[in-house]
């Protein structure tokens, strides 16, 4: 078995990096393998903002995250320094998001075999 920390660094709708994450991390899990968290790094901050509206057509990817996490516990956070910078106040954080400094991202890439990084970049 093999333990993954998944690391996202753009915005939910940019380069499909979210759609490709989920489809991973589904995979990941199907396979018997384990993520030891999701972390969210520069404009990937965005993806933990629960009050975006979609409308009825575009799927909700920070809710299909956060589901996904709830479903399989997975912690999930957000770099501190980024999401104070984007201005994202607790209250709007996706359920079971969290803030955190990249010391938690450190842990959770000490406790895995394997990160993998999502994005263009912060």
């Amino acid at each position: 078995m093999t333990s993954y920390t998944l690391m996202i660094c753009s915005e939910p709708y940019k380069y499909e990096a979210m759609d490709s994450l989920l489809n991973l991390a589904k995979a990941i899990i199907e396979k018997g393998n384990t993520i030891t968290g999701i972390f969210l790094y520069g404009s990937g901050v965005y993806n933990m903002k629960k009050d975006i509206d979609t409308g009825n057509h575009i799927r909700n990817l920070p809710q299909k995250l956060s589901d996904f996490a709830k479903e399989h516990n997975i912690p999930i956070a957000g770099c501190q320094t980024w999401v104070g910078l984007a201005g994202i106040k607790e209250g709007t954080y996706a359920d079971g998001m969290k803030d955190e400094g990249l010391g938690e991202l450190s842990n959770w890439t000490g406790d895995s075999d394997k990160l993998i990084v999502f994005g263009a970049g912060a």
